[in-house]
């Protein structure tokens, strides 16, 4: 999530550890702790790509979490003596681990595990920016700060923690039931794939967006939950993995296929070889696009991942995206031809 809701959520789960002993302190505490694990954006690495799969690796690991909370806890049992070792440890650990698992149910990657390097936590069932998630929270910031020993500040508090985690469960149960919607629709249509990734499309979780993976092909397509009966529609693209055998080293496309899930495609564009991110954005605009060579005269030039620049228009994306919620006939920003079932 966004580092303001990171920082609203560690200040409601720090009032809930320490909030009778010392209200405002706590939330101003769990707001700067919420922080820290983001701080990583300004770590400078080798290439682009790096810069991509390196962010939410350490800096996000439960391992690395659990054996730092007690030394840094030990060091704020002494600055700040209103809360003792045991209440500082289950502040500060709950801070960070809550952080990184907020940031799992996004569609990114989250390294929880770190240094073991399983494919990274991707979710997937909340944007990354979430008004309903993240508003609550801030009621129950502000009222604290501003009146934190009245009780309906308490109750603002706690209310809004409770309201954003039951949100985020609706989140995970809405997403469950557009992929149960998801398969059944791909067995009646009779296309193959591998795997799906089933996204909520920005700011909101009534409008799905769906991308099923095959080796050669992947097709995206949107479902909102007012969409009742009405039949599934797939656009196909080509994925590019012939272009996979013009790189002597294949070692960039390992490491996205890695951190992706095996949800990226190639392309060739203004003569560069172009790898692309498919969870984030929507065709043909994504947010992760990566040139990997530059083709010469026939010949594949490799160099260091860099990423490029996006095109958007967000007041027409979002505007796009509040007619289909409703309108499942909504015409896309651009025309494409489509697969109907």
């Amino acid at each position: 999530m966004d580092t303001i809701t990171q920082a609203l959520l560690g200040s409601a789960v720090a009032y809930s550890v320490a909030g009778r002993k010392a209200p405002r302190a706590s939330v101003l505490y769990g707001a700067a702790f919420g922080i820290l694990p983001d701080l990583d954006v300004f770590i400078q690495y080798a290439n682009d790509l790096d810069t991509m799969t390196f962010h939410r690796s350490w800096t996000h690991s439960w391992i690395v979490h659990s054996l730092l909370a007690p030394l840094v806890a030990w060091l704020m049992s002494k600055l700040d003596k209103r809360l003792d070792f045991r209440r500082w440890l289950a502040l500060i650990w709950l801070v960070w681990i809550t952080h990184s698992g907020l940031d799992a149910m996004t569609v990114y990657g989250t390294q929880l595990f770190w240094p073991f390097m399983p494919p990274p936590a991707s979710i997937g069932s909340i944007f990354i920016i979430d008004p309903l998630y993240s508003l609550p929270l801030a009621a129950g910031f502000l009222a604290i700060l501003l009146a934190a020993r009245k009780r309906l500040s308490h109750a603002v508090m706690l209310g809004s923690l409770i309201f954003s985690t039951t949100y985020l469960g609706w989140s995970y149960a809405a997403q469950y039931w557009i992929t149960q919607q998801t398969e059944q629709a791909l067995q009646d249509q009779q296309i193959d794939y591998q795997h799906i990734k089933i996204t909520p499309a920005p700011l909101n979780t009534l409008l799905w967006r769906i991308v099923v993976v095959d080796e050669d092909v992947y097709y995206e397509g949107f479902r909102s939950i007012f969409d009742g009966n009405t039949a599934f529609s797939f656009t196909q693209f080509d994925r590019g993995m012939e272009l996979k055998k013009l790189l002597p080293d294949e070692t960039y496309i390992e490491r996205i296929n890695w951190f992706t899930q095996d949800n990226f495609k190639l392309g060739q564009q203004d003569n560069m070889l172009v790898a692309t991110d498919l969870r984030m954005g929507m065709e043909p605009n994504y947010f992760f696009r990566f040139k990997l060579a530059d083709i010469q005269d026939d010949e594949i030039i490799p160099i260091a991942p860099q990423q490029l620049g996006m095109s958007r228009n967000a007041k027409a994306g979002l505007l796009w995206v509040w007619r289909r919620i409703w309108n499942p006939y909504a015409e896309p920003i651009m025309a494409r031809g489509s697969v109907n079932g």
